[in-house]
């Protein structure tokens, strides 16, 4: 009984480790950067910042400037359902050249992707001008 009982514990630890190896395997060290901008205008129509892709990868984080609305930033990972995050004004509003305009400053995110990611931005009111955003990530 004690022999199967120790059968059983060193199949489930080796297996155990197999899967971690292999979730830890998502992330070798070899994403390749990019950057992506996108301007929206509109509280009601999402504005794509990554468009659908194939393949894995990881969005590393985001910045966004605002003239009066909030930006909504949603992921699609996986080809799931929206995961939204509202940014708000992190950093000193600044005045250019007469529009003021608030600042997230960088945001960090480790949403890691294995098959797909879309990213979308909008407004969160219809008060103000545009929500412009910039993001870094990049594919395995």
């Amino acid at each position: 009984m004690e022999h199967k009982l120790r059968n059983t514990l060193v199949t489930l630890v080796v297996g155990f480790v197999c899967a971690a190896q292999a979730a830890m395997a998502a992330d070798d060290g070899q994403t390749q950067p990019k950057i992506n901008y996108a301007i929206s205008y509109s509280s009601s129509t999402p504005t794509d910042i990554i468009p659908t892709t194939n393949g894995s990868g990881n969005i590393k984080g985001v910045t966004c400037t605002m003239f009066g609305s909030a930006p909504i930033v949603k992921f699609y990972v996986n080809g799931g359902s929206a995961q939204s995050v509202t940014l708000g004004e992190y950093l000193p509003s600044s005045d250019q050249s007469g529009f003021v305009a608030g600042y997230t400053g960088w945001v960090p995110f480790n949403v890691r992707f294995t098959s797909s990611i879309r990213v979308t931005i909008q407004k969160a009111s219809s008060a103000g001008g545009q929500s412009e955003c910039a993001m870094s990530w990049g594919l395995d």
